[in-house]
């Protein structure tokens, strides 16, 4: 396995002795893609595995993005156990990106985020509790983790020369333990500005040295097997052909040892299939029964009437959220408001919640009451809930309803 961190300025690559840049040679890749573009958010679900959760995360995400799910693609792994059900960190990548990866690659590889490759590295050679900040061309993110599970993860657009100039925002993200990576890591006048802001360290592993930064998330990727988030975009197929070829005496192995297994079935063994039969067809039978009672109609054949079921809801939903406005609509509205001084933080909300929350600093009163007089006449509710003044101006919290259009 090739770890490969398809960034958005550049690909890296560690193959376990040699790394480099550009597109590797070889076959079998662990390709992380670039989180610039991502969409990042935790949610709980009543189940922490199975074939349909994938669909139901999938189908939850492009309700409240407003897209169809053919046009996205979502990775996910849980973080924590809850007293029902599980707590998941999901990715939502737009599929056209994906294809921007290229075929010699892509058809052989499984694909997931690159900051999980740094994440992998650090609790490998370091600790298990601290925050990482990637700090590349098209994006800074920062990841808390807390005794190796994640705990926070934001994503901001823009790279380290956008931000350069003030990072103090970083501030309410960080822990005692802070590490930075990416291409920020290398340049003196980053480091210098975030020294203002926190203590950090910039990790170094053999056999990069002090390019450690840059590659970080390829040597996470090339070890991913033991990384505490597996989330996969595309995963490589037990049958693929590459695998099999490589595993081919271990597959032929398990599958004579599975077969001589089989012969050797007892009699008592047989009559416990039998009862289990039976079993299977009772419960077959009162699941039929409770069917039958939540959907108001005799369920005979559940693989069909079910399907219909789901089918006639979703076109009710469809039909329901006709007048919705996506949520880039509103998001696109938050942009316009902008004025010039103001730097808006974080956007947090959806379009189903009908509110969204800001987060930001602006430089003087004047500057924040045009941008509150721009987004009042955008949205339904706008109240400045929160205020607080350094010399370096005003940090504010902004609610905004959107019970009517943008």
């Amino acid at each position: 396995m090739i770890g490969v961190d398809f960034g958005s300025s550049s690909v890296k690559w560690f193959d376990g002795e040699r790394f480099g840049e550009g597109i590797p040679k070889g076959r079998n890749f662990n390709v992380g893609v670039s989180s610039r573009e991502l969409f990042v958010k935790f949610s709980e679900y009543p189940i922490c595995r199975g074939s349909s959760l994938k669909k139901l995360i999938l189908n939850d995400v492009s309700i409240e993005l407003s897209v169809e799910p053919d046009e996205i693609s979502v990775a996910f792994c849980p973080v924590e156990r809850l007293q029902k059900g599980c707590r998941f960190l999901i990715f939502v990548e737009k599929r056209e990106n994906l294809q921007r990866i290229p075929e010699e690659i892509l058809n052989s590889s499984q694909i997931t985020v690159d900051l999980l490759g740094g994440i992998n590295s650090l609790i490998k050679h370091y600790l298990d509790t601290f925050t990482l900040i990637d700090a590349g061309k098209g994006k800074v993110a920062v990841v808390n983790v807390q005794d190796g599970s994640i705990r926070g993860f934001e994503v901001f657009r823009g790279g380290f020369d956008y931000y350069v100039s003030d990072l103090s925002f970083l501030k309410e993200f960080l822990s005692d333990k802070v590490f930075l990576s990416g291409g920020g890591a290398l340049s003196r006048e980053f480091r210098e500005s975030l020294r203002k802001v926190t203590d950090f360290e910039i990790p170094e592993i053999e056999p990069f040295g002090e390019k450690t930064p840059l590659f970080l998330n390829a040597y996470g990727l090339y070890h991913f097997r033991k990384s505490p988030c597996k989330a996969f975009f595309k995963a490589l197929s037990l049958f693929s052909s590459e695998f099999f070829q490589k595993n081919r005496k271990l597959i032929v192995l398990s599958s004579f040892s599975l077969l001589l297994s089989l012969t050797l079935i007892t009699s008592a063994e047989v009559l416990n299939l039998l009862r289990a039969k039976n079993d299977y067809y009772q419960t077959k039978r009162e699941l039929n029964r409770e069917l039958s009672r939540v959907l108001g109609e005799r369920v005979l054949a559940p693989d069909i009437q079910v399907s219909q079921k789901l089918e006639s809801l979703k076109q009710l939903a469809d039909f329901l959220r006709l007048d919705a406005p996506s949520l880039l609509f509103y998001l696109d509205g938050i942009s316009k408001s902008v004025v010039k001084g103001v730097n808006v933080i974080s956007v947090d909300g959806s379009v189903s919640s009908g509110s969204f929350k800001l987060k930001g600093r602006a430089e003087n009163s004047r500057v924040l009451d045009d941008f509150v007089k721009k987004l009042k006449t955008l949205f339904a509710k706008v109240s400045v809930s929160a205020e607080r003044r350094d010399r370096k101006g005003i940090f504010f919290t902004i609610l905004l309803g959107v019970n009517r259009g943008v």
